[in-house]
This record gives C-alpha cells, structure tokens and sequence, in this order.
C-alpha cells in the first residue's frame, strides 16, 4: 500500500510549494488550451461548414485615413483628437489588415489648470488566411501605449478562428475565438513592473450598408480574461456610423469604450475609459 504523508507536512503548508502549484496548474490549463485548439484547426477542413466556400477574390489593395476630434464644456472642459491610418491587402489565399493610431486629450479642472487626461498609440496588425472562407484561421500581433491605463508599453500576439455568419454586399458578420500571449509593461511613474499573461478572446464585429452604400453602421466588441484569472479581462467595444459625402470622403460619428480591471492597481484614475469622436474618413 503507498504511504500517505502525514497531516503535519511542513510542504503542505509551505506558500512557496503552493504557489508552484498554481503555476503548474495553470500551466497545464495552457497547455490543454493549446493542444485543444490545434485539434480544431486540424478537423476544420472536414467541418461542412468549411467546406461551403467562395471563390477566391483578386488581389486588392486599400488605404483608409481618418482625423477627428471631440470637445465637451461643463463643470470640467476636455478636447481630445484622434487620428488613425489603415492598410488593407486582400489575395486568393491571404487578407492582411494593418491600424496604426495616436489619440491626445486634455481636460481643464475648473480652476483654470489644464492637463493631460489622454495620450496613446497603437499599432496593429491581422492576417486572414482565405479570409473568404466560412470558417478561417488568423494570426495577429500589436502594441500599445496608454497614458490614462498607466501602460508603457503593452505587447500582444496570438492565433485564433473565425466564423462568417453573414456576408454580402450589405451586411457582414462575423465572429472569432482566440489564444495569446500578453506582455504589459507598466508607467515608470509607478512601480514600472512588467506581467506576462496569457488570454483567450471572444469577439464580434457587425457591418450592415444603408441607402444603397452611403450610410454604413459597424459594430465590434472583444472581451479578454487571463486563462486563470476570471476577474483579470480587458473589454473593448466600438460603435460608429459613416455618411458617404463622395467616392472617398465620409463623415463619421463613434462611440469607443475601453475597459481594464487592472487599470487602476497600475495608478491609472479609472479602470473604464471612453469617447465620443467626430471626424472625416477617407478610403480609396
């Protein structure tokens, strides 16, 4: 019969051969998450979904540039400007998306005093591949910087899936499921400390044309938890309406809403941060 340790074990107690514990298991969560989404992948191309497919479009490119900006009176006056630049290439095999963003605010207390309440950047990139498939995998990476979420630096790659729901000239919807891995390094005006995660990720993003193209309303939202920290997730969400003015200007209104439940344990002032942007489009 095999021994069973006795009760007084001084490493049942011990916090370090605890906590490598939850390392270990949390490793292996990972681990299965990984092998599990791999197996997926390998069964897709029996899944009758992917198997109902279009024909390949011809290689195209697009470009997309756009300036806005909000500015809100009361008891506290804020201005912010936002200015974001995209890259599309779409080919019979792949269909890569590039944003690179800046966005810069200020606030007035009241008093007469003015100060910063907004400055980040971000650059990101995604790759389809037969992104015109039903069902498809991708791969992303990107990098951010955020003032108002005390982020120096944050770091994010990662592979997922993603099911087209619906997709025609005037409508378009789609969701994915993702892996990745996250490094954020925090302000240096707070303790400067660097964290490792890794998440998954649920998203959707919805694109419905009105008046024969001219309106076009979108939809987006991504929510991402740490594999072993329920109460450790990002969320973003993002809604906007466009009116075509001509071939290649439009003028668009968006609501964009951030939230991190870390935000405020790195001395940023709150963990939810949101916009309301006016600004000009242009796409050709």
């Amino acid at each position: 019969m095999l021994s069973r340790p006795p009760k007084n074990d001084p490493l049942s107690h011990n916090p370090t051969t605890q906590h490598s514990m939850m390392r270990f298991h949390g490793f292996h969560w990972m681990v299965s998450g990984a092998l599990l989404f791999s197996l997926t992948l390998c069964l897709l191309p029996s899944c009758p979904l992917f198997a109902q497919e279009e024909e390949p479009p011809p290689t195209d490119w697009s470009f997309e540039s756009e300036v806005g900006a909000s500015i809100f009176f009361g008891a506290s006056d804020q201005t912010t400007v936002a200015t974001q630049v995209g890259v599309d290439r779409k080919s019979a095999r792949f269909e890569l998306e590039s944003d690179l963003s800046y966005l810069y605010g200020e606030a007035n207390d009241g008093e007469g005093n003015t100060f910063v309440n907004k400055r980040s950047w971000a650059a990101a990139s995604n790759l389809d591949y037969r992104g015109f498939s039903r069902v498809n995998p991708y791969m992303f990476g990107g990098a951010l910087s955020s003032l108002e979420k005390a982020i120096d630096v944050r770091y994010k790659w990662g592979a997922g899936a993603k099911l087209t729901a619906l997709d025609s000239e005037a409508s378009k919807l789609d969701f994915a499921v993702a892996f990745l891995g996250e490094r954020t390094e925090e302000r240096s005006l707070t303790n400067g400390d660097a964290e490792t995660l890794a998440r998954w990720s649920g998203e959707f993003n919805l694109r419905q044309r009105f008046s024969e193209g001219r309106t076009v309303f979108e939809a987006k939202a991504n929510y991402s938890p740490v594999f072993d920290q329920s109460d450790n997730y990002t969320v973003t969400a993002e809604s906007s309406i466009a009116f075509k003015l001509s071939e290649v200007i439009s003028l668009k209104l968006s609501v964009v809403d951030n939230y991190d439940s870390r935000a405020e344990d790195r001395g940023a002032r709150d963990n939810n941060d949101g916009r309301v942007l006016f600004s000009v489009l242009s796409s050709f």
